[in-house]
């Protein structure tokens, strides 16, 4: 799943440690499943062609690095980048995501996609070389942030990992997270983060900037390539690609020009209450 920045859910600027939604807030399709979802099939189209891009460039990578034989993608859309593992060589593979992905725009064979709801992935069925979830676990409630981990870390010892930042910004995004929250709770685990794949991709315009931002791997420390050492600095680990700054700072419409104006506008009034507060 991408961010989508003229569907942003973010109306201010509240701290990190806020962000999130209530359960009064979630998507449709977690509260009732009678009720339409947010991830239309306009959802996916728009999704295509740079989630596609970026599979192309990333996916060599990945694999060069980590020894692969068998991929599950976690939130898989309509399996993009499980199509970018087939043309790099590998054919054991499962998409889950859920039953809101039209079939019909499937890249993969139907038979390698399962629908499953992720709020509640408890077991994926069996063991994989590497696990992807990608712009994925922001689209989840707080509370199933630990419980989803878990789910992943039991399926493979590597995994592919990337997740919306706070202010990011996209369709539902209700967990947005600085990478070293991610972190912690994979540290838990016993896995570690390795920042393998960002230095090498840094400033690629062929790849969205979200993954340029967030893609980060998570493994066992067995499992680290000996070219590249665990992240552990929070200063490594939440570090901003400079297209997050014209993001937030540069509307690309008027529309998206008066949501700038009004995420801003609480930190502006909080800061001319200190001002005053001083006289």
């Amino acid at each position: 799943m991408i961010a989508d920045r003229q569907k942003s859910t973010a109306e201010r600027w509240p701290p990190a440690s806020t962000v999130g939604v209530t359960d009064r807030a979630r998507p449709p399709h977690l509260v009732n499943d009678s009720e339409p979802t947010p991830y239309s099939a306009n959802f996916f189209s728009m999704q295509q062609g740079g989630s596609f891009d970026s599979a192309e460039v990333i996916v060599p990578l990945i694999l060069s690095l980590f020894k692969v034989t068998s991929v599950v993608d976690v939130g898989c859309g309509v399996g993009g980048w499980l199509h970018a593992f087939e043309r790099n060589g590998i054919s054991d593979y499962l998409g889950l995501d859920g039953d809101y992905v039209p079939t019909s725009m499937l890249k993969i064979p139907a038979e390698k996609f399962r629908a499953r709801d992720l709020t509640h992935l408890v077991d994926i069925g069996r063991p994989f070389d590497l696990a992807c979830s990608l712009e994925v676990a922001e689209h989840l409630p707080p509370t199933c942030a630990d419980p989803f981990v878990a789910a992943l870390v039991d399926c493979a010892p590597v995994i592919l990992f990337s997740a919306a930042i706070p202010r990011q910004g996209g369709t539902a995004h209700l967990n947005e997270q600085w990478a070293s929250y991610w972190a912690a709770k994979f540290e838990q685990r016993g896995y570690v983060a390795v920042d393998c794949i960002r230095p090498h991709i840094y400033g690629n315009e062929r790849i969205e900037w979200w993954y340029r931002q967030n893609i980060i791997v998570f493994c066992r420390p067995e499992r680290c390539p000996p070219t590249h050492e665990r992240v552990r600095s929070l200063y490594d680990l939440n570090r901003i690609d400079p297209f997050m700054i014209d993001h937030l700072f540069v509307p690309a419409s008027g529309t998206e020009a008066v949501r700038t104006i009004r995420r801003a506008l609480p930190v502006l009034g909080a800061a001319i209450l200190r001002k005053l507060s001083l006289r």
